[in-house]
């Protein structure tokens, strides 16, 4: 695959997991301010989906570095 196709879909990769990430947040934020806990099970899935923004930040950054080369 070539480098730009390949950056253009880890771009794309990562804008995907960084905007699902802000809806989870979000959602989140809205329960603690209305005084409801989020669960267990909605902290977690905040944070899985912050380690996969995380993981594909840092996949994008490589490619695009190796493009660059």
């Amino acid at each position: 695959m070539k480098d730009s196709k390949r950056v253009e879909m880890l771009r794309a990769k990562y804008r995907s997991q960084w905007d699902t990430h802000q809806l989870i947040a979000d959602h989140n934020a809205r329960l603690a301010k209305s005084g409801k806990q989020p669960s267990n099970e909605q902290l977690i899935n905040e944070q899985r989906m912050a380690e996969a923004v995380k993981f594909a930040k840092d996949e994008l950054l490589a490619a695009m570095s190796r493009s660059e080369s």
